[in-house]
């Protein structure tokens, strides 16, 4: 054996010494060990072998061996994992009178703890090195902006950058994006001040991260300082820094500047038209950016994942079905359809254009399901008023071993606002949050007032929010002040508006556009106002609300009377549908979904679904009525989408079972 070449050595022995690395046989390693430490080998074939020996040596509290080997290696943890570096870090430790990291090593230590996700360890290190008295160079203090960037609170990094003016601009990133990502937006104000001030030249990293900052705070004006410092410096106008850009104009409303740059970009890839994609999109441009992607495709530009994505969303926003399918089968012919991403936009993109059943049919075909997956699909079957069926999904989800988050407990409180199921979302936010480990937020609060608004139990929402030690935003009180609108009641409207607390009472008001219960009406009752909108042969049509002081009403009215009047007889021989005396009356208007509904009994085939969109406001009692009696007269199915949810009416019901 001892004239075995080295390199099969390696190779053989290498084996047998992970195999004894796993077992309590210290001897044994150390014989096989020495014999390799021993071996004559070439200096790029030996370090990968190594990390064998090293951690018998080090979970063996041996750490004298392992530093012996650490000494003859040209760089000792360069194929380590991070679990094994902190294994040996601990061995050295316990060694302390014998082998003493240094800067370098804590270094490498902080860094391993970041990449195996032991932060809590790395705090642990960091206290130790502070008293082990070690002087910190850079490395060591990027590796802590880093290392407490990661953690929660971010104050320890804030705390390292600021007694220090030695880190490099890479830390300074790391520092901004995480601020950004957490939600501290005033904190990564106060940054960038500082990282104006410090001498630092900013790289594209630094400009990618300002223009997500811009992004979240929706401040054009910042975003455009930071497109003129960028035009400034020497920083290379890339792919990824003009993507962002794009980004940003697009979320900030000037689309327009969001244009030149894209069309300045002359040699455009699939990034760059994803980004103005994105940007038509949440700009609201939405018919745009589906009209910009046939320009893609004529460029013969092909679409990745994130394209998918971005016109699935823009599909949903405008509840284009037809354009959202042709995406669908677009995805099959590009490969792209088992993508998990793609997978989650079509099932969101189902659910939010009003096709439940479709969003079901992919969410049960699809290969890959993650906890955003089962949020959509969760979240879906809320938002159509099937609330049984999502917090069914919801216990399926749990029975299949998925870890719920936040959004999956916001979409469950959503199902049981749908069905009025009070006592449960109490149960959902104080026990069964805490015992899956998920610390409530300001949003599941918020669900928890939306349930008991529509519950009509509106003082039990009072004392909630009063007796929550929670910081209210604006919103809540508004949401209070809409369901006492609601319910007509307006002396618990006036109470409330005294107790709303001084430094909201502007925002509030600016919310509501007045502080006057009769003006609020206007706002957010029920509405017969607003626009419906109707899909027909690939066009969309607009109706509105028409009363008998408008120049239409008796052209109008010549048409819809004798149809309902049909329609009304028909029911009279159903024995289960009863016709309000409202809708036998003479009319003195039509609300814009009967004026839709019935221009699409008129034009559309007898098989198709009608689907109506309300721009503004929820559909009232008349309207709600009427669709139900067309689906059981008619034979139609109507899906409605008000401010709300959505409304499917078919044999005479409704999805919401009339609590909506």
């Amino acid at each position: 054996m001892m004239r075995t070449s080295p390199l099969l050595f390696l190779q053989d022995k290498a084996k047998l010494l992970r195999y004894i690395s796993g077992t309590t046989n210290l001897e044994l390693g150390k014989i096989y060990s020495d014999r390799l430490l021993s071996t004559q080998w070439s200096r790029d074939n030996i370090p990968k072998h190594f990390n064998a020996p090293i951690n018998i040596y080090s979970k063996r509290k041996a750490s004298g061996f392992a530093h012996n080997v650490c000494n003859i290696m040209p760089n000792p943890f360069q194929n380590a994992s991070g679990l094994q570096v902190l294994e040996f870090f601990k061995s050295m430790v316990s060694e302390h009178d014998v082998y003493c990291p240094n800067e370098y090593i804590s270094a490498l230590v902080l860094s391993s703890c970041v990449n195996s996700g032991h932060l809590l360890y790395g705090r642990q290190c960091h206290g130790y090195m502070l008293k082990s008295g070690l002087v910190f160079n850079k490395y060591m203090e990027n590796a802590l902006v880093c290392l407490h960037s990661m953690l929660p609170d971010v104050i320890g990094a804030m705390q390292v950058i600021a007694s220090n003016d030695r880190l490099d601009i890479r830390s300074y990133n790391q520092m901004l994006d995480e601020l950004v990502e957490k939600g501290f937006l005033d904190d990564a104000l106060s940054f960038l001040t500082r990282m104006s001030v410090v001498d630092k030249v900013w790289n594209k990293a630094t400009y990618i991260g300002l223009f997500g900052l811009c992004c979240k705070l929706d401040d054009l004006d910042l975003g455009r300082e930071v497109h003129n410092k960028l035009l400034k410096s020497n920083v290379e106008f890339d792919v990824s820094v003009c993507s962002e850009m794009i980004k940003m104009y697009g979320i900030c409303g000037d689309i327009l500047t969001a244009a030149k740059v894209f069309d300045m970009y002359e040699v455009r890839n699939v990034v760059i038209w994803t980004a103005m994609l994105a940007a038509l999109s949440d700009y609201g441009s939405v018919e745009e950016s589906l009209e910009l992607f046939s320009d893609m495709q004529h460029e013969n530009v092909a679409p990745n994942e994130y394209t998918f994505c971005v016109l699935l969303d823009a599909c949903a926003k405008i509840l284009s079905l037809r354009y959202g399918s042709s995406l669908h089968a677009l995805s099959h012919k590009t490969g792209f359809k088992d993508h998990k991403n793609v997978e989650s936009g079509l099932i969101d993109m189902y659910a939010r254009s009003g096709d439940i059943k479709a969003a079901e049919k992919v969410f049960l075909g699809s290969t890959y399901r993650d906890t955003l997956t089962w949020n959509i699909m969760i979240g879906g079957y809320a938002y159509h008023g099937l609330g049984s069926k999502s917090l069914a999904l919801f216990k399926k989800m749990l029975e299949k071993g998925e870890d719920p988050n936040s959004l999956t407990f916001i979409c469950v409180l959503n199902a049981c606002e749908h069905m009025g199921l009070v006592e449960e979302g109490y149960y959902y936010l104080y026990e069964f949050m805490e015992q899956k480990g998920v610390k409530p937020g300001l949003e599941h609060y918020m669900c928890i007032i939306s349930i008991l608004i529509r519950a009509a139990r509106l003082r039990e929402a009072l004392c909630f929010i009063a007796s929550t030690p929670l910081k209210w935003h604006e919103y809540s009180w508004v949401a209070l002040l809409n369901g006492c609108q609601e319910h007509q009641n307006s002396s618990l409207f006036n109470r409330i508006e005294q107790l709303i607390p001084h430094d909201l009472t502007p925002k509030v008001s600016k919310l509501c556009r007045v502080r006057k219960f009769h003006r609020l009406l206007k706002l957010t009752a029920p509405t017969e106002g607003g626009v419906c909108m109707l899909d027909i042969n690939k066009k969309r049509y607009e109706f509105l609300t028409v009363d008998n002081e408008d120049l239409e009403f008796d052209a109008l009215d010549d048409v819809m009377k004798p149809m309902f009047e049909a329609i009304n007889d028909d029911s009279a021989n159903l024995d289960d549908i009863n016709v309000s005396d409202e809708m036998k009356e003479d009319r003195s208007d039509y609300h814009s979904e009967e004026v839709a509904v019935a221009y699409a009994l008129r034009y559309t085939p007898y098989i198709a679904t009608i689907r109506l969109i309300k721009s503004s406001g929820r559909i009232c009692d008349r309207c709600h009525s009427r669709m139900k009696l067309i689906s059981k007269v008619r034979r139609r199915k109507i899906m409605v989408r008000d401010q709300l949810q959505f409304h499917n009416f078919q044999d005479g019901r409704c999805s919401c079972e009339d609590y909506w």
